[in-house]
């Protein structure tokens, strides 16, 4: 040992000896597999990631059960299975199964899908772990499935047909559920209109597909061109839409598929059927049906597009279910958009957590569902209120019996100005005074060659849907704004929310649309919800009735299905113009037919607030402290 230096003392022995074993035992393993690792992925690429996607697969599915609450999931699932069903016609249908590892027969769940069936694997695998058997089916003309595709023209007798087979199969039980959202959930209400199904789930979908489409008379451009445009023929385009700008903005309306990237047929049906006639009848699910005779567990969200037709299911399925249909059907209302969670939702102070891709909520009552239904599992489910609603500012969830909440008392508000109710800087007022005696008018023109522009509210870009702040809107001088004053109590609104507009043009039809704003202490100015209204409809869908130009009506827009409490210090506020688009088509304002209208005119509009015509927002307010309430 040199001079000057010192022998390692006990304790740094030890500490090298502990290096030494942590490189053996650790370090050097980790770098053998590391190794090895990267020598299979260089000779063997496929099944390298096929085994990661498996892995990351099995830990998503076990990271979600464990947030969701839904229980440890069992281990096991046999290798899928791909068969082609036949249909009624002979036309075979691509379907896969997952089943699993243990003894059958199971209870089924059916999913049948536009988007690819392939999608259908991270549900088959999760609920297959909790027991079921999982079929997923691509629809006629999709994919692998043979026939032509035509949106939700076929899915009546194809679901019946899917839901036949799979009850006579080895592996079924005999109780067979629908699962999944969106067109998903459409093929479940269009199986169940008879008994084929103990129980749906319709997600984000109503069954009458027409009162997702169309809104007050206006075709939902925004969501349908794009959906056309990405989803036409077997397997539709994603790159399709990359000039949806062009469509637009162009008239005539059925052209905007044309411009954008090529003729669709079902488009240039769609848009030339404004009405719900004979054409949507064809389509609706539940149409002609004396009792819905399938329990249904919706689930719906205030920013998504289907959300006023799928009220419209639910308090149907309550009038006109059989006994078991309405003693256990139930809704599930979160602040979601088409595609659950949006960026907009932070603004309310939304944010989803850790490893919640899909709600928490919706998976742990999704299951519990199934659970009920299927397995006859007693959970709780039965004691569960009816209704679940998620109240905006408030950030909490309610429960209700009914909907809407019975204790629910309507409270107009009423616009008030000096004439200048146009952009945020002007004399707009919402008062619970009635006007008395004469008020100025207040008026704008409405220009569709430079429409309103959407921001936020319940379409199907999830990109920009939601809670968007309107201040830039309002600045717009085709734009009237009415706001209260600040609330000295809080307001909690549950129901629907509708406005009372007298109103003339200078057009023989025009639209008039009204939005419901929150406003908060900074400024923030979030869209609750937003309406729309044909002037030729405002006597009913069934009927055209073109105005007389100067001529005062009235327009009763409804503005949507809210669950809101504004708090202390905000404002309520409405907003008035006669444009929202893309999110709905632009009406050309010359009265002849909408969808083949080429050469679109101005319009003056002139909006009525006077004794005579006594303009009102109408909101349904649950005074505070209601017995029985129930929240989470």
């Amino acid at each position: 040992m040199a001079s000057g230096e010192h022998p390692p003392s006990g304790g740094e022995r030890v500490r090298g000896r502990r290096m030494r074993r942590f490189v053996l035992w650790v370090v050097t393993p980790l770098l053998l597999l590391t190794a090895a690792a990267t020598g299979f992925r260089y000779f063997f690429p496929q099944l390298a990631r096929q085994s990661a996607e498996a892995v990351a697969a099995q830990l998503l599915i076990r990271g979600l059960a464990l947030r969701a609450g839904t229980g440890w999931p069992g281990e096991g699932i046999r290798p899928r299975r791909t068969s082609l069903v036949p249909m009624r016609d002979g036309v075979r249908l691509a379907t896969d199964l997952y089943l699993p590892a243990s003894d059958g027969p199971w209870p089924a769940i059916l999913i049948r899908t536009p988007y690819s069936r392939g999608e259908g694997k991270v549900f088959g695998e999760f609920f297959c772990r909790y027991g079921y058997a999982v079929a997923v089916q691509d629809t006629r003309g999709r994919f692998d499935s043979e026939g032509e595709f035509y949106p939700f023209r076929s899915e009546r007798e194809d679901g019946e047909d899917f839901a036949h087979w799979a009850r006579q199969q080895t592996w079924c039980n005999g109780k067979l559920g629908g699962f999944g959202p969106s067109y998903l959930g459409y093929t479940q209400w269009a199986a169940a209109n008879r008994p084929t199904l103990n129980a749906i789930a319709p997600t984000f979908i109503a069954s009458d597909i027409y009162y997702g489409i169309y809104k007050g008379g206006a075709f939902g451009l925004l969501t349908y061109l794009h959906w056309s445009l990405s989803s036409y023929g077997r397997t539709g385009d994603w790159n399709g839409a990359k000039n949806i700008q062009r469509g637009y903005s162009h008239f005539p309306l059925i052209e905007s598929d044309d411009v954008s990237l090529r003729d669709i047929a079902f488009f240039n049906d769609w848009v030339s059927h404004p009405q719900p006639d004979s054409y949507w009848r064809a389509m609706n699910a539940t149409d002609g049906i004396g009792s819905m005779p399938t329990p249904a567990f919706l689930v719906a969200g205030w920013y998504d597009f289907m959300l006023d037709g799928q009220m419209r299911d639910f308090q149907w399925m309550r009038s006109h279910g059989t006994d078991l249909a309405r003693k256990h059907t139930k809704i599930l209302i979160g602040p979601w958009s088409h595609g659950f969670f949006n960026a907009n939702l932070k603004n309310y102070g939304i944010r989803q957590r850790w490893l919640e891709e899909i709600p928490f909520e919706y998976v742990k009552e999704m299951k519990d569902w199934l659970d009920f239904t299927l397995k006859g599992v007693d959970n709780g489910w039965a004691a569960r209120p009816t209704v679940k609603a998620y109240v905006l500012g408030d950030n909490t969830w309610r429960f209700e019996e009914d909907w809407p909440p019975q204790a629910a008392k309507d409270q107009s508000y009423y616009l008030h100005s000096a004439g200048n109710a146009r952009t945020l800087n002007g004399d707009g007022a919402l008062r619970l005074e009635k006007p008395s005696g004469s008020q100025p008018e207040d008026s704008f023109v409405f220009d569709p060659c430079h429409p309103v522009p959407t921001r936020g509210g319940g379409h199907g870009d999830a990109g920009s849907a939601g809670p968007a702040d309107q201040r830039e809107i309002e600045a717009r001088p085709d734009v009237l704004v009415y706001s209260s004053e600040v609330l000295k109590e809080a307001v909690l609104v549950m129901g629907q929310a509708r406005v009372q507009l007298y109103a003339a043009s200078t057009a023989a039809d025009t639209d008039f649309t009204a939005k419901l704003v929150d406003v908060f202490p900074d400024g923030r100015a979030l869209i609750v919800s937003e309406g729309i209204l044909r002037a030729r409809y405002r006597e009913g869908l069934e009927r055209e009735v073109l105005m007389q130009p100067g001529t005062t009506y009235l327009f009763p827009i409804e503005v949507g299905p809210v669950a809101v409490r504004f708090l202390v210090g905000h404002r309520i506020r409405l907003e008035i113009s006669s444009s929202n688009a893309p999110r709905y088509n632009v009406n050309p304002n010359t009265g002849r037919e909408i969808a083949t209208e080429r050469n679109p005119i101005p319009a003056t509009q002139r909006i009525l607030h006077d004794a005579a015509h006594a303009s009102a927002l109408i909101l349904p307010v649950i005074p505070e402290k209601t017995p029985g309430a129930k929240g989470e």
